[in-house]
C-alpha cells in the first residue's frame, strides 16, 4: 500500500510546473501527461523512413514506406538560432520570437535550490553505496532548452542549469556526473532541442549518450549514417497545451529519430518487472502531440534490450522521459540495456541490479528531476 501511494504520488507531480521538463505519454495508457485531443492536434504528421511497414505489438496501424532524406544533422544559421523577443505565457513559460514565424519557441522554465540539488547527490551516493565498488554509477541531468535559448530581456529570470549541474556534481562521491552543458553548446545551430515540445530532439540525445559511453569507457556509434533516420513533420509538442499559444500550433517541429541497425531484441515488462512481451523499440505510428512517445511507446514498462554488442556491460538506465531518446544511441554500446521509470517502478532498483546483473547504472534525466523534492522521493523510496 505504502509503495502504491509513493507510485501515485510521483505521477501527479507531473503535473505541476517544476516536473513538466521530465513528463511524458504511455500507448495505451495515461501516463504523467494528457495528450491534446484528436481535433485540438489536427496537424498533418509524415514518416520518412525506408524500412518495410511496420507493425507494433500494441497497435495494428502500419507506417507506410516513402523516400529516406539525407543522414546529415541539419544546421541553423547562426543569426536564426538565439532568439531576440520574449514573452510570458502560461505556467511561467516563456515564449521567444513568438511572432517570428518558424523561430517560435516555448521555454520551460526552471528554479533550483542547492540543498535541494544536495539531496538528490546524496541518494545517488546511497545507491552507490549499495551496489559497491564494482559497479558504476553514473548522472547525466539533462539541461532544458531555456539554458541555452532564451531571449536576451529574459536571461536572468530563471535559475541557471550549468551551476545546477556543477552543484549536484559538487555533492556525489565515486558518482560519475556526465555534465552535458558544454556538449549541448557546442551544437546550438542544430536541431537539438524541440521548439513546440518540452522535451529535447533525438539528435540532442545523440550527442549526450556520446559523451555518456565515452565516460563509461565503451565504443559509441558515433557516425548518423550508421543510423537509420526517420523524419515526422507536423510535430505540435506538449507546449502548446501548456500555453495554447497559437503560433506553435502554426509553427510546428520536425521530430527526427535514428534506429540502429545492430542486431537487438525488445522485451517490454509491467512494472513489477514480470510478464513479458517481445515488442519493437520504435512505435512509428505515433503523431501529433505523442511523436515523442515514438521510443518505446512512453514511460511505465520496464524495457529490456538485448544486442549482438559482445562486451558484457549491463546498463540500466533509471530515467524520466527525457531519458527515453537516449535509448536507440546505447543500443549500440551495451551487451544489455535496462530502461526504468523511477515514478513507475514497482521492483526496488536493488532487486533489479540483481536479477539482470547490472555492470553500469545511469541515471539520465531533466535536471529538473533532480531539483523537484516530490521526484527525489520516488528514486529514493524505489532503491530497497
Amino acid at each position: 500500500m505504502k509503495r502504491n501511494k509513493l507510485i501515485a504520488a510521483c505521477a501527479a507531480l507531473c503535473l505541476s510546473v517544476t516536473a513538466l521538463s521530465g513528463c511524458g505519454n504511455d500507448i495505451g495508457t495515461n501516463g504523467s501527461l494528457s495528450p491534446l485531443s484528436k481535433a485540438e492536434t489536427e496537424v498533418t504528421t509524415a514518416v520518412t523512413t525506408v524500412t518495410e511497414p511496420v507493425t507494433t505489438t500494441q497497435a495494428t496501424t502500419t507506417t507506410p514506406e516513402v523516400t529516406t532524406t539525407a543522414n546529415t544533422a541539419v544546421t541553423i544559421p547562426e543569426e536564426d538560432v538565439f532568439p531576440t523577443t520574449g514573452e510570458w505565457a502560461d505556467n511561467n513559460i516563456v515564449i521567444a520570437d513568438r511572432y517570428n514565424g518558424d523561430k517560435i519557441r516555448a521555454l520551460l522554465p526552471f528554479y533550483s535550490t542547492d540543498s535541494i540539488g544536495q539531496w538528490y547527490a546524496e541518494v545517488l551516493n546511497s545507491y552507490k553505496e549499495m551496489v559497491g565498488p564494482d559497479v558504476n554509477v553514473y548522472n547525466m541531468s539533462i539541461p532544458l532548452a531555456s539554458q541555452f535559448y532564451m531571449p536576451p530581456d529574459f536571461a536572468d529570470v530563471y535559475a541557471d542549469q550549468a551551476d545546477g549541474i556543477k552543484n549536484i556534481g559538487s555533492a556525489l562521491k565515486d558518482v560519475k556526473n556526465v555534465d552535458l552543458i558544454d556538449t549541448m553548446k557546442a551544437h546550438l545551430n542544430e536541431y537539438i532541442y524541440s521548439r513546440t515540445d518540452h522535451h529535447w530532439q533525438p539528435l540532442g540525445a545523440y550527442y549526450a549518450a556520446g559523451k555518456f559511453c565515452e565516460e563509461a569507457g565503451v565504443d559509441f556509434v558515433s557516425d548518423l549514417s550508421k543510423y537509420e533516420k526517420c523524419v515526422k513533420e507536423g510535430f505540435c509538442g506538449t507546449m502548446y497545451s501548456f500555453t495554447y499559444v497559437q503560433e506553435l500550433m502554426d509553427h510546428p517541429d520536425t521530430f527526427t529519430y535514428y534506429k540502429p541497425q545492430n542486431d537487438y531484441t525488445v522485451t517490454y515488462y509491467d512494472e513489477a518487472f514480470t510478464s513479458g512481451t517481445e515488442g519493437d523499440l520504435f512505435f512509428d505510428w505515433v503523431e501529433g502531440v505523442g511523436c515523442y512517445s515514438v521510443f518505446m511507446g512512453g514511460d511505465m514498462k520496464i524495457t529490456e534490450i538485448k544486442t549482438d554488442v559482445d562486451n558484457g556491460r549491463c546498463v540500466v538506465l533509471i530515467k524520466d522521459s527525457y531519458g527515453n531518446a537516449l535509448v536507440p544511441f546505447l543500443v549500440g554500446s551495451f551487451s544489455k540495456i535496462y530502461v526504468v521509470d523511477f515514478r513507475y517502478a514497482e521492483i526496488t532498483m536493488k532487486e533489479l541490479f540483481e536479477k539482470v546483473g547490472a555492470t553500469d547504472i545511469l541515471f539520465g534525466m531533466s535536471i529538473s528531476s533532480g531539483y523537484t523534492p516530490g521526484q527525489i522521493e520516488c528514486i529514493e523510496g524505489i532503491k530497497g
